[in-house]
């Protein structure tokens, strides 16, 4: 019973985690199509500007902008005009302010539960990046490992110290590690030209890969009581199934990932991606537990 209940509060994470995605991505077609509308329709940006902007200010027409400029009754602490895309408002984000006068109505029809969930989630990351990112990671490799122990190993017993264990190293290492190296890769290979993703992703599958791999298996060796000795075996004799098994997910995943996702929302996108590859790392980081 107990492990059913917690499986039916994690799908609904994983339901609520695949919404947001749904939603990243719909506000980033928005914004590239309101940039494509303003290369073609440059003459008539002094004449169209207060009509297309729904949010007021630089960047306002975007999908984020709408939801920043109706949810933040809700979540006064959204921050405005955050650069990275990450945050809630877009390029500029815009001060709320519109310049058309339909502007209520507009904002009462964007109104809704997902919006304010999804400027809440901004806000957190731009207030708290590191422990948001964490919490985001807690709950994908959560939900990875109940999926497996529920419906593929199905040994009857729920082994909640395997699951604190596995979920741990999500929220410990996973989410931080996510944090500062993609926000360093951003910042030193920036844009998303084919060049610069295939860069990102090479690195990301050659370099920081295995470094990743190293720290997942010395992290399980170690939480279950081995000593260096076996860290070192458990890195040795499972490294290699990992990394392989990485490159058969991963690379187009990532290639979309650098190439469409803003920085503050790749861990997010990650976690919602990896459930199925947590499964894999839930078994095979296990399986000599």
């Amino acid at each position: 019973v107990a492990c059913r209940a917690s499986a039916v509060v994690i799908f609904g994470m994983a339901r609520l985690l695949a919404v947001t995605l749904i939603i990243a991505a719909l506000a980033q077609a928005n914004a590239f199509a309101h940039a494509g509308a303003r290369v073609v329709a440059r003459p008539m940006m002094r004449t169209s500007t207060a009509t297309m902007r729904l949010g007021g200010g630089k960047g306002g027409g975007s999908f984020f902008g709408r939801i920043g400029s109706s949810a933040r009754k809700s979540w006064p602490s959204v921050r405005r005009g955050s650069s990275d895309g990450g945050a809630v408002g877009g390029g500029g984000g815009g001060d709320g302010v519109s310049d058309s006068t339909g502007s209520g109505a507009s904002d009462d029809s964007e109104k809704g539960p997902f919006g304010s969930i999804w400027a809440g989630y901004n806000s957190m990351l731009d207030n708290q990046p590191i422990l948001t990112k964490a919490l985001t990671s807690f709950i994908g490799f959560a939900i990875g490992d109940i999926l497996v122990q529920t419906f593929i190993e199905k040994n009857g017993n729920f082994d909640f110290v395997r699951f604190l264990r596995f979920s741990s190293f999500g929220f410990l290492i996973h989410g931080p590690t996510g944090h500062w190296f993609y926000g360093n890769l951003d910042s030193l290979i920036p844009g998303a030209t084919a060049r610069k993703v295939f860069t990102k992703v090479f690195i990301d599958q050659v370099l920081w890969n295995p470094i990743f791999g190293i720290m997942f298996f010395s992290y399980m060796a170690a939480t279950e009581g081995k000593g260096p000795l076996l860290v070192a075996k458990r890195v040795k004799d499972d490294l290699m199934t990992q990394v392989t098994g990485s490159w058969k997910v991963w690379p187009l995943a990532h290639a979309i990932n650098f190439a469409f996702i803003p920085t503050q929302q790749r861990v997010l996108y990650i976690n919602v991606i990896q459930i199925g590859y947590n499964m894999f790392l839930s078994i095979i980081g296990n399986r000599a537990a």
